[in-house]
């Protein structure tokens, strides 16, 4: 398989980060690496070397095609304004695909997309991940279009933004090409030594790993004819709407009570804490001890938050009473003890609509994953007889925690 040149990037990285991972260890520990860990860093770095090798083959070859012949993929005679990203828009794409007509830059996007991940199988329009992540003017037709265009956020900007577990303090990884394997360092063993010498710690540290895998997402996305006709709020609104779709469908499958199907693994049911079943009401000391819990386990982090279900949040405030004085409960700078809160409906969300559900640990040990772009495809049949179509998009992502026994916990009160 063709591989790109930032997909090489990926793994190179990925490869030092388990290099750095096994030092990191080892000095914690204040020893050599074992014979395994020796082998298994040498390993790595040759893998790294041969990767360095690759990548500046790769990059003298494509500053050589830049310099002296023509990069076309596939489209001919674009101007150079049309190759300026701010002017294309996923919303343009997603017209093309319901006219089944790409051309212009949209056709060197799509283009695109398929160089960025020849293993996967595009059905309409491709839009590459390097899109979602600019920021684009969303023109108006008309003399006046520049006058009237519609500054949009990057795309991922906006999923991101519509994303609790994002906004809470979760890393988020876009564009990924290919599994994104995290290295976790846990049983870390440390001790003093004599003067004279000793043998040290008893027992070695350990490096595990957790990876993040693409799942595809289906959004469905109902439109009008008149939808088609070009205006900058509409095409707006529409990636707006899609990005909404896409963060709250993954939070859907990863706040979940019980296992996801196809979809993200849950990692709300992975966190320890009360049974499904609990019947126990939220108190005050149900609250510390999430949070006693956390901190006890030496989990230190500058993105401790809660995460809550409107009926929990409506219970914390009952518990507060009208006493928001002794900073139990600050609705002005949304805390719970100091610790910022969030809420959204995902969490618990195959529970029933009474139960009470919350979280608290370290957000920045939660890991949201965006594979590649987006592949819109027109679907004017389904709904025909409606006068309407769909655009169904389709997307690759993933999340995971990466230590939920030691930095969450998490309440369920099953009413």
């Amino acid at each position: 398989m063709k591989r790109t040149l930032k997909s090489l990037r990926e793994e190179r990285q990925s490869a030092i980060d388990e290099m750095t991972a096994l030092v990191n260890v080892s000095e914690t520990e204040d020893r050599n690496l074992t014979e395994e860990e020796t082998k298994s860093f040498d390993a790595t770095e040759a893998k790294v070397k041969e990767m360095d090798a690759r990548i500046e083959r790769m990059e003298k070859s494509l500053e050589l095609a830049k310099n002296n012949m023509p990069v076309t993929h596939g489209t001919q005679n674009i101007a150079t304004s049309d190759k300026d990203l701010r002017k294309y828009s996923i919303a343009e794409a997603a017209r093309s695909a319901m006219n089944n007509n790409i051309e212009g830059i949209v056709k060197e996007m799509h283009q695109e997309a398929l160089n960025e991940d020849n293993g996967r199988i595009f059905r309409g329009v491709g839009v590459p991940s390097i899109a979602l992540e600019k920021r684009t003017n969303l023109l108006a037709n008309g003399a006046a279009a520049e006058a009237n265009s519609v500054e949009a956020g990057a795309f991922i900007d906006q999923v991101t933004a519509a994303s609790v577990l994002a906004q809470a303090g979760a890393n988020v990884y876009t564009g990924l090409s290919a599994n994104r394997k995290l290295p976790i360092i846990a049983d870390i063993a440390a001790s003093y030594l004599d003067e004279d010498g000793d043998t040290g710690a008893t027992s070695l540290g350990s490096v595990t790993a957790k990876t993040l895998e693409p799942h595809k997402l289906v959004s469905l996305v109902t439109y009008t004819q008149e939808m088609l006709v070009q205006n900058s709020s509409i095409d707006a609104a529409l990636e707006r709407n899609m990005a909404n779709v896409i963060a709250a469908t993954m939070e859907n499958s990863l706040l979940k009570l019980s296992a996801a199907g196809k979809g993200p693994s849950s990692i709300f049911d992975v966190i320890p804490g009360s049974s499904d079943s609990a019947s126990t009401d939220l108190t005050d000391d149900a609250i510390f001890d999430l949070e006693t819990s956390v901190i006890g386990n030496s989990v230190s982090s500058d993105r401790l938050a809660y995460i809550c279900n409107p009926k929990a949040l409506a219970a914390v405030k009952g518990l507060a009473g009208n006493n928001f004085v002794s900073q139990f409960l600050d609705n002005s700078q949304r805390t719970v003890n100091g610790y910022p809160y969030y809420v959204t409906s995902n969490l618990g969300n195959d529970g029933d609509t009474n139960d009470e559900f919350i979280m608290f640990g370290a957000m920045n040990d939660i890991h949201l994953a965006f594979f590649g772009g987006l592949d819109l495809v027109a679907d004017r049949f389904s709904e025909a007889h409606k006068g309407l179509s769909r655009l169904v998009v389709i997307s690759m992502n993933d999340g995971l925690v990466a230590r939920p026994s030691t930095h969450f916990k998490r309440f369920v009160d099953k009413n």
